[in-house]
């Protein structure tokens, strides 16, 4: 796996350990992405993380598929495991998103 495939990799199980509820720390986030782009990333991070999990009558659902209810390790897992590439699309976006918000 490149650095660059091992990097998405760990984005990626940032954002579903923030959407689902486990400890994050953003340092880590500051160590993947480097100190300059790390506000934008941080931005990007928590609305992603906000939008693909939802909850009804207590229960986590995936909000990208609908599947659920699961606990929060399960989601984790799902996220991980069945929406890798799509967390990283909808991270990609929201980048890009913000960015020109902020640098136009």
């Amino acid at each position: 796996m490149s650095s660059i495939g091992v990097i998405s990799s760990k984005i990626v199980k940032f954002v579903a350990r923030k959407a689902v509820g486990l400890t994050v720390d953003d340092n880590d986030l500051r160590r993947l992405t480097g100190s300059a782009i790390y506000p934008v990333m941080r931005e990007a991070v928590k609305r992603v993380a906000s939008e693909i999990v939802t909850t009804r009558n207590g229960l986590l659902r995936c909000n990208i598929c609908g599947k659920g209810p699961f606990t929060r390790r399960g989601l984790y897992l799902h996220f991980i495991r069945v929406h890798r590439y799509d967390i990283l699309g909808l991270l990609e976006e929201e980048y890009s998103r913000i960015a020109k918000l902020l640098y136009i």
